[in-house]
């Protein structure tokens, strides 16, 4: 009885442990989670269709026309990642400067790209819509020196 008591205890932990867990620094629903997934979506997923159901329908339509997650990436964000982890910028400045239906969140993507550690900062801009976050805009950060 012990040991088949053992092996569903094994199983429950294992199962709990595959349970998704948010890729950004951010809490559930909020801007910087929104900005992070975003980018994570167009990076790390490379789901393009996942992108754009976080963007405006003119951002969104943007991103289509690029036609694949990576093409986006590369081109519109001037951005190339292997891999890269996404964080939110908690230090220097308010962490998020909100007012009302608008939101500037600025993330941190530290990641390589062809062996080299590459680290760069932009700053998203997103606005509410029927109660949900949706990135509008995406800009490099002008005083940001990128490590390349």
């Amino acid at each position: 009885m012990q040991k088949y008591l053992f092996m569903l205890m094994a199983m429950l932990l294992t199962l709990t442990a595959c349970e998704r867990n948010p890729q950004v620094n951010a809490q559930l629903g909020t801007p910087e989670y929104i900005a992070g997934e975003f980018f994570h979506a167009i990076y790390n997923e490379k789901d393009l269709h996942k992108a754009k159901s976080m963007a405006t329908p003119e951002f969104a339509n943007l991103l289509n026309s690029y036609g694949t997650a990576r093409q986006a990436g590369r081109i519109l964000f001037n951005m190339n990642f292997d891999n890269v982890t996404i964080n939110v910028n908690r230090s220097g400045r308010n962490l998020r400067e909100q007012y009302h239906n608008n939101a500037n969140i600025q993330l941190i993507l530290d990641g390589e790209f062809d062996g080299k550690r590459i680290q760069e900062v932009r700053n998203v801009i997103l606005v509410k819509q029927r109660s949900s976050w949706l990135v509008s805009e995406v800009q490099a950060d002008r005083f940001s020196s990128a490590v390349r």
